[in-house]
């Protein structure tokens, strides 16, 4: 193995130094002389660096490796006050970075969210029939006073909420304005409810994203994009923070640790971020936070907050929490329904009857005729003016809902689009552009993905196997090439909060149900560890700062129960993590 230990010569030049001019009775300040504060020693610490590396023993000094290499080298530089770790032979891993974490922020993604009465609930995902929507908001309607504000989050499952309008929530909701969230591109609300939205919307009532009946054409109730948007975030109330939110985000972070998770990106807003700022000043920060800022997203006023706010990408807490990109919104659905945009067209249209291609959420979601390019469709008020903006002042999107090729093709055609611009005030230089939940790769678009360094997550196996034998037939085996992809340059990263069980996915070519998709295109162990650390920070521009054991890195490390190279692949999704660092500090288990 080669030498791992920083500057090792210079380190010891600096010490005969140091002792020569002792020496000469020279009194040198303790502290100008820094030991490191930890070494962790007798382990199989897989480095994950260029060539996959094994050391014997890290040395940590103000939360970075000072060294890493044989035992040997790296208890020369052991001080009197280092604390020595034996780790008892046990494998050790860099700490995962979990990217499409926002569900484990509290009230992180406000659109599967329940809230009212200065609380917060989740998805209610017991109300899967129209009836029982309706039951609940009555329910919650008698409990609250006249003027509340009512959100729902039902299931996506629950079909029924999809086609209910105002007509069926305005009769038992006369006094408090309601909002039913079905998914997170559509919405249903009550008059009060609208009637406050289209106060804040451009063009009002005449605004696109508020529904027409088709034959009064008249609002009906129905939501998306930017209307959706001012009910979903601009009028929403903020939850009280108080110990109880600050307990649950603790808790939140502590099974994100537990799992050997160090980093987490995640596309939020402002609640969940001043949670996270509270506990950062605390000093009760167990996670980094690499952020895109959903201040963006279906936003109907998005220039006039980037000019008040200006650019912001890069600024954060210290080396624990940093803004990376802007988050916007969701493109398309996902691949069991049919309403992932695809290239190519489907066996058949879906459950819910999209078109063969799928569904631009951009426009609406469920069943309907329109499509992306359509002539009525006014570009100016989707999500696509919301990226031309960002680009022109200089903000990266990054983690954005993409699971369709056809999708990948639409935005990367928007990054085009926006560098264009004649009026651009700064251009993207500090992030990478970025997707999430990508199952569809086509060859078609990849020199635009290279011309443009848009970085790609892949997304999860199939949830649904026998809905996406349907839509998809034997294309289901070509699904997130990974050999092929790495091959041609593509350092993508398995995304999800549980690496275990994604990188036994990704190994074994296995769904829940133990079926085989693509056995071809199964990659070894080494490769997925280096796509849940590594290849997760590059996904963020991290890459030199994150992801793998080298000198000047951030200590961020995983101790494990049994060997993740040699344990058997079908056992993968169980390993038990003994102790996980952040920063040098143990913030989950124990040494």
């Amino acid at each position: 193995m080669r030498n791992r230990v920083a500057g090792i010569g210079t380190v010891m030049a600096l010490c005969v130094g140091h002792f020569v001019g002792l020496a000469m009775a020279q009194t040198v300040p303790p502290e100008l002389l820094a030991y490191p504060q930890t070494i962790l020693r007798n382990g199989k610490f897989l480095t994950v660096d260029e060539e996959f590396s094994t050391a014997e023993a890290v040395a940590i000094r103000d939360g970075h490796f000072l060294a890493v290499g044989t035992e040997a080298e790296v208890m020369r530089l052991r001080g009197p006050e280092t604390q020595v770790i034996d780790v008892g032979g046990k494998t050790v891993i860099p700490g995962f970075v979990g990217t499409d974490a926002d569900n484990d922020l509290v009230f992180g993604n406000l659109y599967k969210e329940t809230s009212y009465g200065g609380k917060v609930y989740g998805t209610q995902r017991q109300l899967t029939s129209r009836q029982l929507i309706l039951d609940e908001v009555k329910r919650v309607v008698a409990e609250m006073p006249a003027g509340e504000m009512i959100y729902l989050r039902v299931p996506e499952e629950g079909l029924e909420g999809m086609r209910m309008t105002k007509a069926d929530l305005d009769p038992i909701s006369p006094d408090h304005p309601v909002a039913v969230n079905v998914t997170s591109f559509d919405m249903v609300v009550n008059t009060p409810m609208l009637e406050m939205v289209a106060e804040l919307l451009p063009r009002g009532m005449e605004h696109p994203s508020i529904v027409k009946d088709e034959r009064t054409g008249e609002p009906n109730g129905q939501l998306y994009g930017h209307a959706m948007g001012v009910a979903g975030w601009d009028l929403r109330p903020w939850p009280v923070i108080d110990e109880g939110v600050i307990d649950q985000q603790k808790e939140m972070f502590r099974v994100l640790n537990e799992r050997g998770i160090t980093s987490m990106v995640a596309h939020t807003q402002g609640y969940a971020l001043s949670v996270v700022n509270l506990l950062h000043h605390r000093d009760e920060l167990t996670m980094r936070l690499y952020v895109s800022h959903d201040l963006l997203r279906q936003n109907p006023n998005a220039e006039a907050h980037l000019r008040r706010l200006g650019n912001l990408i890069d600024f954060g807490l210290g080396d624990m929490v940093q803004i990376v990109g802007a988050g916007l919104a969701a493109m398309d659905g996902n691949a069991d329904t049919g309403s992932a945009l695809t290239l190519d067209a489907k066996l058949r249209s879906g459950g819910l009857a999209f078109p063969e291609q799928g569904q631009n959420t951009w426009i609406g979601y469920g069943p309907h005729t329109r499509m992306w390019g359509d002539p009525d469709i006014e570009m100016e008020y989707t999500e696509w003016n919301n990226l031309m903006v960002a680009i022109r002042y200089g903000w990266n999107s990054t983690g954005i809902h993409n699971v369709g090729d056809l999708s990948t093709k639409i935005w990367l055609d928007g990054i085009d689009e926006g560098l264009k611009q004649t009026d651009i005030v700064m251009a993207p230089e500090w992030r990478p552009f970025g997707l999430d939940h990508n199952l569809f790769w086509d060859p078609r678009i990849y020199e635009q993905m290279e011309r443009l360094d848009l970085r790609k997550g892949l997304g999860k196996m199939w949830q649904r196997p026998e809905a996406a034998v349907e839509l998809y037939g034997d294309r289901l085996h070509d699904v997130q090439p990974v050999p092929e992809l790495i091959a041609k340059g593509f350092k993508v990263h398995i995304e999800g909060v549980n690496p275990w069980h994604e990188m036994e996915r990704y190994i074994t070519r296995q769904d829940s149900q133990g079926r085989t998709w693509g056995p071809d295109h199964a990659i070894d162990r080494p490769t997925a560890l280096r796509m849940k650390t590594l290849w997760a920070a590059r996904f963020i521009a991290e890459e030199e700062h994150l992801g793998s054991m080298e000198p000047g890195k951030r200590a961020d490390l995983a101790v494990l129960a049994r060997d993740f190279l040699t344990i058997p692949a079908n056992e993968i999704e169980d390993m038990e993590v003994v102790a996980t660092i952040v920063a040098g500090k143990v913030v989950y288990g124990e040494l």
